[in-house]
């Protein structure tokens, strides 16, 4: 994986650069993402699907309260209804109108539409700089979704059905805005480098149902910002890095501040590189970075040079790390005063290095957005539910849902129910698939009790059943890892202070680097790569207290 990423991170940077970007571009992009975000709240719903942990961004299309969403296959194939959930981490049922599983799509509507609907326009394609919506994997409430930026690999040719975006971090059927906030497309299968786009009027085409609902197809007036060039279909082969990308990659390494107050961390003498960055916040030597990530033998690798390392000491709830080296008159940070407005650009420096000094790749910086300040222990939108649990595992058959396992110190599990049982109904109600135990305990509370009936061979009997809280386990990872891996997430997601959340896709071991403005300010540090477009910062009051406790702990040094 970090080999792919070294070479990606110097393809970026080869002479056929044909494209510049300036900071009036980058200027341009920020109006233009700042004034999207404070829109979302009327245009951007999130929804799920009953049964489902994962949510996705959902676009308003009509004034009516119709809804273009990401397809969600229901859970065992049933039927189940799609769930809009509110900004309290309550959800409301939604209307299927028709889904179109082939394009990743489904049309739905709100039962009773509320008065603050904001319905999109949509657009023609103009501009080859758009914005993508996208969710966090387990949302805690009121989180908004977050802004992606990407870039177009090359100009559509004429009659061309799909834009190919840079990025490959984008779920299915996610909206594509361009600049103005218009919807220009909807995302396909992502590629090993790349993602899709079908064009709305080609969506359209495919899915009826959405013609008489969708607003005319307007064309944007936008500002004039670089365009991707046109190619033959053999330099398309050879893309790795969009142009408009690795331009903009370029300026955004030239606004941090020089020389970069940021070293790299590696575990010394690990069969496998494991590396993560490093913060410096004393010019005599001393070095933040992420505690979790770090081994029993340090070395710290700057301005070309290797440096043992001594880890000094760590702070548990911030999972910071003060590292020393023996070196003098390093570049120090300077943490931002000002917090960042929602939809601002940011960046982070990355750091690569393979396991020789001869494969050094430093430095690149990735970019993103950023979205909003995470209160520490605000709970997840699934917790604050209504959705309650039995406390077992089921299992689905042709001939019903057996109990596969009980979870111990339950109610279940000191009724009497063992594995292998079948349940057949609760209080009455029949019960034959996972999809119906869902829709059932959606409309249950914690805390009721419930009469299960269960079948083992010819033989019925009741059991009666307090119900408990759910217990949501997310992928491990936060993606799915039946698909290629995307990205690679930190082992320690949670739980932080108050952090700022944005969009910057960053891997595992590029945790520990500040996260700038574009005017090359540090507003954060990253503490945890959550999922493809979630990177979670520190604050720099956060980070300051922390230095505090490390400092009065620090041994000789």
């Amino acid at each position: 994986m970090k080999s792919i990423l070294i070479a990606a991170a110097l393809a970026s940077f080869l002479p056929a650069q044909t494209i510049t970007w300036s900071k009036d571009y980058e200027i341009s992009v920020q109006t233009s993402t700042t004034q999207f975000a404070s829109k979302l709240s009327g245009q951007i719903v999130i929804v799920g699907r009953l049964g489902l942990s994962e949510t996705r961004p959902a676009v308003v299309i009509s004034i009516d309260g119709h809804i273009l969403s990401p397809f969600l296959p229901s859970i065992d194939g049933e039927d189940a209804p799609y769930l809009l959930y509110r900004t309290d981490g309550s959800r409301i049922e939604l209307e299927t109108v028709a889904e179109n599983a082939k394009r990743f799509v489904s049309l739905l509507k709100f039962k009773q539409p509320p008065s603050d609907l904001d319905p999109v326009r949509i657009s023609k394609v103009v501009d080859h700089t758009v914005i993508v919506p996208t969710t966090a994997p387990i949302s805690s409430i009121g989180e908004p979704p977050s802004l992606v930026v990407d870039h177009l690999e090359f100009a559509p040719p004429d009659g061309a059905k799909a834009l190919r975006l840079d990025s490959r971090i984008h779920t299915l059927g996610a909206p594509v805005f361009d600049l103005s906030g218009a919807l220009i497309a909807t995302t396909l299968k992502s590629r090993e480098t790349n993602t899709p786009a079908l064009m709305i009027r080609w969506l359209i085409a495919d899915f009826p149902e959405l013609d008489a609902i969708l607003a005319n197809e307007t064309t944007s007036d936008l500002e004039k910002l670089p365009l991707a060039p046109k190619i033959t279909k053999e330099e398309i082969q050879k893309i790795v890095v969009s142009p408009i990308t690795r331009a903009r990659q370029s300026f955004i390494q030239s606004s941090h501040p020089n020389p970069l107050p940021c070293v790299l961390v590696s575990n010394e003498g690990a069969q496998a590189t494991h590396s993560v960055i490093g913060t410096i916040i004393d010019a005599e030597g001393l070095i933040l970075t992420k505690a979790s990530d770090l081994g029993p033998s340090l070395l710290v690798r700057y301005n070309g040079k290797n440096y043992p390392a001594v880890l000094l000491s760590t702070d548990e709830s911030t999972d910071l790390a003060l590292v020393g080296i023996s070196e003098s008159g390093m570049p120090v940070v300077r943490w931002s005063v000002e917090s960042p407005k929602a939809g601002s650009v940011v960046a982070s420096p990355i750091l690569l290095q393979e396991s020789t000094d001869e494969m050094v790749a430093e430095a690149t910086s990735y970019m993103g957005i950023f979205s909003h300040i995470l209160e520490m222990g605000t709970p997840s939108v699934h917790a604050t539910s209504q959705v309650t649990s039995l406390g077992l595992t089921t299992e689905q058959l042709d001939s019903g849902l057996k109990i596969a396992a009980i979870k111990p110190d339950t109610p279940a599990f000191e009724s009497g129910l063992s594995p292998g049982n079948f349940i057949r109904k609760i209080d009455n109600r029949p019960i034959r698939t996972r999809a119906d135990l869902t829709a059932f305990l959606d409309c249950c509370e914690v805390g009721e009790k419930v009469t299960v009936e269960i079948a083992q061979g010819d033989s019925k009997k009741t059991h009666e059943i307090e119900l408990i809280s759910p217990i949501i386990i997310p992928p491990a990872t936060g993606i799915n890892l039946s698909k290629s891996v995307s990205m690679v997430p930190s082992i320690r997601r949670a739980p932080f202070p108050d952090v700022i959340v944005h969009s910057t896709p960053i891997n595992a071991w590029d945790c520990g680097s500040p996260v700038f403005d574009i005017n090359g300010k540090a507003l954060g540090l990253n503490i945890a790569a959550v999922s493809p477009g979630r990177t979670i910062a520190l604050k720099p009051k956060e980070i300051r207290a922390a230095i505090n406790r490390l400092l009065a702990k620090t041994r000789a040094f």
